[in-house]
C-alpha cells in the first residue's frame, strides 16, 4: 500500500510538473507572438498599400510631363493623369530658387516661396499644420500635402549600439518573462496540485473503504463531495453487511452445533451395528454404508464452517508451533490409511484398480511453523486427495520440501491430466457448492497463514508453497 501511495505522489507530481511546464510554454509563445505583433505594427506597412503618400508621389513623377522652352526661357509642368490625385489631397512643384512651378488643388494659406529653411523644416513635419510627403526629381521638389489632422509624426533615433545589442536585450527580456512565467505557474500549479493530491488520497482510501471528508468547496468541490457521499454509502452497506455476515455465521455455528450431536449418535451406532455379530452380512453392509454417509455429512459440517471462516478472510485463531515435516508425514499417512487409495494390488486386479503412489521427500529438518494444525492439515489433505479424485486411472504424487533462507518451500505434485484451467483462475474465490472447493480452501488457509500458494499444469499438477519460518 505503501508503494502504491507513493506511485500516486509520483503521477501527481508528474501532472503538476507537466501543468507548470505547459503553462510556462504557452506563456512564451504568446510573449513571442505579441514581440511579432509589436514589430509589425510599428512598422511602416503603409508604404505597401496604394493609397499612401509616397506610392501616391511616385505615381504623380510617372504621369508628370516637363517641356522647356530654351527660347522663352520657361518650364511647361503638366499632370497627364489628375485622377492620381485624391480630391483632398494636395500637391506643389519648387524649382531649385522654392518658387511653385506647379501646383494641384493647393490652398490658399499655403505660401509660394519658400527658403532653405522651410524645406528643411517641411520635409520631415508640416506644413501650415498639413502632414506632408517630398520626392525630389531632376526638375524639382515635389510636397505632396494630406488633410490636416490625418497623421501624427514622431522623431524616433536609434543608435548602431542600439542595434548591436538589440539580440542580448530580446534574449534577456525572453528569459525574464520565461522566469515571471514559470513562477505563476507554480503558483497556481501548485494550489491544482494540493487538490489533486487530497483527491488522490480520498480515492485510496475510498478503495480500502474508509471513511473520507474532503472539503467539498473550490473547483473540486463537486468530485470532493461525491466522493465524501460515496463513503458514507460504502459505510453504512458495510456495516449491513457486516451484521448479515455475523447473523449468518452465528446461525451456521449454532445449526452445526445442533447436527453434531445428534449425528455423532446416528455414527457411533451404525459402527457399533457394523460389526455387531447378531446380524446379517447385508445387514452388516447396510450399516456401513450409514457409517460412512454419516462421516461425510461430519465433513460437510466441518467444511461449512470452515467456509464461514475463509470467506471473508478471517485469521487463523488457534496458532502454534508446528514442525512442517511431521505435519506433511501425519496428512500422508492419513491418505494411505483411508480408503482413498489402495496400495496393495496383485496381477489380477491391476486391470481394474488405480495405481497410485506417494513419495515423500521432506528435507526441512526441523524447521518450525506457526499456524493453525486442524486448517495446515486440512488444506495439506485437500491437495493430496485432489490429485487421487481427478487421476482415476492412478498417478505418482510426489511431496518435497526444503527450507530457503526464512521460509520453507513445500511441493505437491502429480503426473496425471491436471486440472481445468477454469479453477486455476478462480483459486481466490470459494465455489456455492462443495464441489471443487477442495484447491480454493487450501489457497486461502495458506494465505491466511501469510503464505503463498502457486498452482499450475506441468506435467501434471504442481502446487508451490511457501510458509514463513517462525524463530
Amino acid at each position: 500500500m505503501k508503494k502504491r501511495y507513493v506511485s500516486l505522489n509520483l503521477t501527481i507530481m508528474k501532472i503538476f510538473i507537466s501543468i507548470v511546464l505547459i503553462s510556462t510554454v504557452v506563456a512564451m509563445v504568446l510573449f513571442s507572438l505579441n514581440l511579432l505583433a509589436l514589430g509589425t505594427i510599428m512598422s511602416d506597412r503603409g508604404h505597401n498599400f496604394s493609397n499612401h503618400p509616397q506610392r501616391i508621389l511616385a505615381d504623380i513623377s510617372a504621369h508628370f510631363s516637363v517641356t522647356e522652352s530654351e527660347a522663352e526661357k520657361t518650364i511647361s509642368c503638366a499632370l497627364t493623369d489628375e485622377s492620381i490625385l485624391p480630391e483632398d489631397y494636395w500637391c506643389i512643384l519648387l524649382d531649385e530658387k522654392g518658387d511653385i512651378i506647379w501646383s494641384l488643388h493647393k490652398p490658399t494659406d499655403i505660401p509660394d516661396h519658400y527658403s532653405i529653411n522651410d524645406i528643411a523644416v517641411l520635409t520631415r513635419w508640416f506644413l501650415a499644420d498639413y502632414p506632408v510627403y517630398v520626392r525630389t526629381e531632376d526638375y524639382g521638389l515635389f510636397i505632396l500635402g494630406i488633410p490636416k489632422n490625418s497623421v501624427g509624426k514622431y522623431s524616433m533615433e536609434f543608435t548602431m549600439d542600439w542595434f548591436r545589442t538589440l539580440p542580448f536585450r530580446i534574449f534577456r527580456a525572453f528569459i525574464l518573462n520565461f522566469a515571471v512565467a514559470a513562477l505563476l505557474s507554480f503558483f497556481f500549479g501548485f494550489f491544482l496540485y494540493k487538490k489533486m493530491k487530497l483527491l488522490t488520497e480520498g480515492l485510496t482510501a475510498l478503495k480500502k473503504e474508509e471513511i473520507v471528508a474532503l472539503p467539498a468547496k473550490g473547483i473540486f468541490k463537486e468530485p470532493f463531495s461525491n466522493i465524501n457521499q460515496t463513503s458514507r454509502t460504502l459505510a453504512r452497506k458495510n456495516a449491513q453487511l457486516a451484521a448479515r455476515d455475523k447473523a449468518r455465521a452465528s446461525w451456521i455455528a449454532g445449526i452445526s452445533h445442533d447436527i453434531r450431536t445428534p449425528l455423532s449418535m446416528v455414527v457411533g451406532y451404525g459402527g457399533q451395528l457394523a460389526e455387531s455379530a447378531d446380524l446379517s452380512d447385508e445387514n452388516k453392509k447396510c450399516a456401513s454404508i450409514i457409517t460412512a454417509q454419516g462421516l461425510k455429512i461430519k465433513k460437510l459440517i466441518e467444511d461449512l464452517n470452515l467456509i464461514s471462516s475463509l470467506e471473508y478472510d478471517m485469521q487463523p485463531s488457534h496458532k502454534t508451533p508446528l514442525q512442517i515435516s511431521v505435519l506433511l508425514r501425519s496428512v500422508v499417512g492419513e491418505i494411505l490409511n483411508s480408503n482413498l487409495i489402495n496400495l496393495d494390488f496383485d496381477s489380477k486386479t491391476a486391470e481394474k484398480q488405480p495405481v497410485y503412489d506417494i513419495s515423500v521427500s521432506l528435507h526441512c529438518g526441523q524447521a518450525m511453523i506457526s499456524g493453525d494444525e486442524s486448517l495446515l492439515s486440512r488444506a495439506f489433505y485437500n491437495l493430496l486427495q485432489n490429485s487421487i479424485i481427478h487421476n482415476e486411472n492412478g498417478c505418482l504424487i510426489t511431496v518435497s520440501g526444503t527450507v530457503q533462507g526464512a521460509s520453507v518451500l513445500l511441493v505437491i505434485a502429480d503426473n496425471g491430466q491436471g486440472v481445468p484451467e477454469k479453477v486455476l483462475k478462480n483459486l481466490n474465490t470459494l465455489p456455492n457448492t462443495t464441489h471443487g472447493f477442495g484447491l480454493p480452501m487450501a489457497c486461502k488457509i495458506i494465505r491466511a497463514h501469510g503464505g503463498t500458494f502457486r498452482a499450475e499444469n506441468r506435467d501434471g499438477f504442481v502446487v508451490t508453497i511457501e510458509l514463513p519460518l517462525t524463530s
